[in-house]
This record gives C-alpha cells, structure tokens and sequence, in this order.
C-alpha cells in the first residue's frame, strides 16, 4: 500500500464530494460547481450511499499505509464517507426541510453571495436559477422516500418551513434575497443590467413556481406525517434507535454511548457552577450560579438594539485577536476575515474564504432581532466563528499544502471542537475585554453542554419539546425564543449539537496530555501547529497525530 494508492483514493473521493455535494458547494462558494444542484431523490441518494460505502471501505483497507499523512488522509476519506452515509438522509428529510441551515437559508442568504467574474460565470449562475424546478422534483421524491421509510421531522418544524416560504413568495422577484446577487464583476454596466433583468426572469419564471411546488409538497404530504411535540426524537421511529448512535458516531467521532454523552453533559454543567459563582461576583455583584444565568438572561441593558453595533464590537473584538494570535500560533493564514449582519439563517456562522480567494473568510450575524445578542456573549462568538476559531483553521487548512479531504471536508467534533476550544483559548490569551464578556464565555460552555444532556435526551431517552425547553431554560442563560429555536434546530438535526463540547473536551485532553510528556519542553503554538497543520481528522487519528508529535519533540 504505497503513497499514490492513498493519493488516488482521495483524489477519487474529492473529485466524487465535489460532483455530488453541491449545497456545500453552495456555502464553499465554488464559482466551478456554480450551475450545479444536489440530487436529493431516492435514486440519487442510493447510488450515491453506494459510492460512498466503496470509498469508506477502500479508506479501510489503506489504514495501515506508511507514513503519518498517508493514514491520516485514508482515515479521513473512510470516516467521511461513513459519517455522510449516516447522516444524509437525515440531512434531507430533517434539516434541509426544518433546520437552522434550512432550504430557504440556503436560498436567501448562501445561494446569492458567489463572487462570479466572467460572463460564463453570469451564465452559469442563470442556469442555476433554472435548474431549481429539477432540483426541487428531486427533493420532493427523496422527502416522499423518507415518509414512506416513516422518516420525517417534526410538524412544527415544517409549518415553520411553510411560512418561510409565503414570506419568499410574498415579495416581488426583483427584491427577492436571490436577485441580490452581484453580476460578474467583468461585465460592463450594460451587460450587468441585461444580466439583473435575465435573473429576475429566471426567478420568476423558475425558482418561484419550483417552490410553490415544494410548499405544497410539504402541506400536503410531508405535514400529515411529521413527528408531535411530544415525540419529536428519532428514537421514535422504526429503526431510530440505532440510526441516533450512527449520527452521534458522525458528529463526534468517538464511540461514546447516549449514555455517556449525557453523563457528561451533566458533569460539565456541575462544574461550570463554581465559576459561575466567581465570575459572577466579579461582573454583576452576584454569586449564586442561578442568579447570575437569570441576570444575564434578563437584564434588557445587557442586550443589544443596533444591527451595526453587533457587527462593529464583533469587529473590535477580531481585531484583538489578529493582534495577539502570532505569539499562540506558529503559522496564520494570510486570507482575512470580515464581519457581515444578516437577517436570515442562524445566529452566527462562518464561511471559509473562496478557493479562489475572491470572498474571504466571513463571520456572519443574524441581526434580525438585534436584542437576541448579548454584550456578555459577543465576544465568545467571533472568538469561535474567526480567530483564533473558525478562520485560523479553515483559512489555514486551505493555504497548506494538505489534501482538500482533510482540508476542506468537515469532521464536525474536530471543528467545532476547535471553534469551542478557541472560546477557552482567547481568555488564555487575554481577549476578553472585560468580567462580563468572559461569563459570556461560560455562557457558550453552558449551551453546549446542556446540548449533551437536551440532545440525547430528546433522541435517545424520548423527552418531549416541552421537557428539552424545561432543561435548557435552567440551565443556560438563552430567553425562551432563543431556547425554542435550540430545541428546534436538534429536533431538526439529530447528534450534530453534540460535536462542540466533546470535540473540545477531546482536544482539551490530547493536550493536557502532551504537555505532561513533555514537561518544560512543551509548545502550546507547536500543539497548536500540529492540530491545524494537518488537516481536519476524526479525533482518533488526531490522538495518533499528537502522539508523533510528542515523539520527535521528545528526542530534541
């Protein structure tokens, strides 16, 4: 088993991914796939779950190649290819149709942001808009596959995708989110206009009778099915049980139990009650843990009120980190990183610059309701969506010289995990400016470890809506619309809350290990180096990874 058998099979993978993932395509903003629609029908996802079950194994049978990056890349092609056979369906049926990252986000918000340049580019993002009536059947035939397999997400989850569609459908094309996008910057202002006018067309013509058509199949097909408040888990339907421990092995790449996972989502949030107690004297004159969640939840000071003012301490806050990350890191990225508000889709996300580097990396905020957001809990945001989260490591990965498997293809526990890890790394690195905004840190720990204990619960342990909303209200700091939208987005999207904290815990712990190997030889920018210079990796293979590392530092 040589190097180029290694090579071969991801060059064979990526090239497969990038034919056939085309809504990560979409949020990837990859101008070359720019015409391109997923095909999300029954067939399409059966002959592409076959494919992906050769590659898995082709991954296996090369784990035992020579050489460190060879391994790490044919583990990441066969956990990949596994974790996308277990959660496609999934994907489909639950939160394409009811998830934070839903059918109408892609359209309004991802879909209309590809930095195009050449009139071919124009064409072919035309052609896209016409190409929405056959994707759609596609996804219609792939969600009737789900309801006959008894596979279908909530119904409150779909009454919510239909009255998002109504407000699609209630505008004129030209202000729809879609026509926003930019003409290829090479046109001539002439030619620019003839290409807005082509694209309204296409939208009216096109993309709003398809999604007419794609309301009504929800209505009246996917609706009378979907699953009750009381019974929103997965663990509820035929065959559940065992589909919820094959997605909580997707999104956090351990074999941990549902028991476990909710054992230590518990133990966590007992922890993070005695700095509570600390932080909140320090910041609010308040020491009880109780106290000092419901003060942050309630007090309307603490909230903000302006879209602008989100984005510009967001941006004060980056701009901190730039500073500071070189002492932290041995290698930065050179792609920047900006802040843009929007009013659709999650609170926040983050996408990775453009392969072409046309769009850079960028942190999205949702600021349709500015006082969703807290002073407290800004600042540990941008930390985990841009430096040193989300950017340092995706930016990174694509400027190295790593194979776009482990580049680019997310393993969510190691993401997330860094994203989640970066929160506790930017207070090491003094960056929170002030008491409140490091107890908006513990505000993200909190979340994301009730998320061990609410997600399970609701897909394992089959806990109502109501009994998910009850947990996460006591112990997290979220307002009930903000703890209503959680528990919706894990009915929607079942294990993948969990990759957070038990990515973080995993890395928290490589570390911890590391540097008692190695003592005063120990280099947490060279730890660091390590995680973010090879790649994104199931965190087993990552363990491995470290492991050498701790090895040859050993010897100097």
């Amino acid at each position: 088993m040589t190097h180029a058998d290694v090579l071969t099979l991801a060059d064979e993978y990526w090239a497969f991914h990038r034919s056939t993932a085309q809504l990560w395509n979409i949020d990837r903003g990859d101008v070359e796939q720019v015409e391109h629609w997923e095909d999300l029908s029954r067939a399409g996802v059966s002959e592409r779950t076959q494919r992906l079950e050769g590659f898995a194994l082709r991954g296996d049978s090369l784990l035992a190649s020579d050489g460190e990056r060879q391994q790490t890349l044919a583990a990441a092609v066969a956990f990949s290819a596994r974790s996308m056979m277990a959660t496609l369906p999934y994907a489909r049926d639950f939160t394409l149709v009811a998830g934070a990252a839903n059918l109408t986000t892609f359209l309004t918000v991802m879909t209309p942001g590809y930095a195009l340049t050449s009139a071919d580019d124009g064409r072919r993002y035309i052609s896209k808009m016409r190409g929405v009536p056959l994707f759609i059947e596609q996804l219609i035939d792939g969600l009737r596959g789900g309801v006959e397999d008894g596979r279908c997400v909530s119904a409150r989850g779909v009454r919510r995708a239909i009255r998002e569609i109504d407000d699609i459908l209630a505008t004129r094309p030209a202000q729809d989110a879609l026509a926003r996008q930019d003409a290829p910057s090479e046109l001539s202002a002439e030619q620019a206009s003839a290409f807005r006018t082509e694209l309204i067309a296409a939208i009216d013509r096109d993309v709003r009778p398809a999604l007419a058509t794609y309301q009504a199949a929800l209505r009246d097909e996917v609706l009378p099915h979907g699953g009750s408040d009381d019974r929103p888990g997965v663990c509820h339907l035929a065959g559940g049980a065992a589909d919820y421990e094959k997605l909580l092995w997707a999104a956090t790449s351990t074999k941990l139990t549902p028991e476990e996972v909710h054992e230590i989502g518990r133990h966590q949030l007992a922890l993070l009650d005695d700095e509570y107690a600390l932080l909140g004297g320090h910041a609010l004159a308040i020491g009880e843990p109780l106290a000092v969640r419901a003060q942050l939840r309630d007090d309307p000071q603490l909230c903000y009120h302006a879209a602008d003012e989100i984005v510009a301490d967001a941006t004060a806050a980056l701009a901190r980190a730039d500073v500071a990350s070189s002492a932290w890191f041995a290698r930065l990225p050179r792609a920047t990183c900006t802040s843009v508000a929007v009013t659709r889709g999650p609170l926040a996300y983050y996408t990775a610059p453009s392969p072409d580097g046309a769009r850079p990396g960028t942190c999205y905020f949702n600021v349709g309701d500015p006082t969703l957001w807290t002073r407290a809990s800004l600042e540990a945001t941008m930390f985990h969506e841009s430096v040193p989260g989300h950017h340092l490591q995706l930016a990174l990965a694509q400027e190295l010289d790593l194979h776009p498997v482990v580049g680019e293809l997310e393993v969510e526990s190691f993401g997330e995990g860094w994203g989640l890890y970066a929160e506790r790394l930017a207070d090491e690195m003094g960056l929170y400016s002030g008491p409140l905004q490091r107890l908006g840190m513990l505000m993200m720990d909190s979340l994301r470890a009730a998320r061990l204990v609410v997600d399970t619960g609701l897909h394992a342990f089959g806990w109502t809506r109501a009994r998910g909303i009850e947990f996460l209200s006591g112990t997290t700091s979220l307002r009930h619309a903000a703890v209503e939208a959680e528990i919706d987005r894990y009915i929607a999207a079942p294990g993948q809350a969990t990759s957070y904290m038990i990515g973080r815990l995993e890395i928290e712990r490589i570390r911890r290990a590391a540097s008692s190997r190695l003592g005063g030889g120990f280099s947490l920018p060279g730890f660091h180096d390590t995680v973010l210079g090879n790649g994104m990796m199931p965190l087993s293979q990552l363990e491995r990874v470290v492991d050498s590392w701790v090895r040859l530092a050993s010897r100097r």
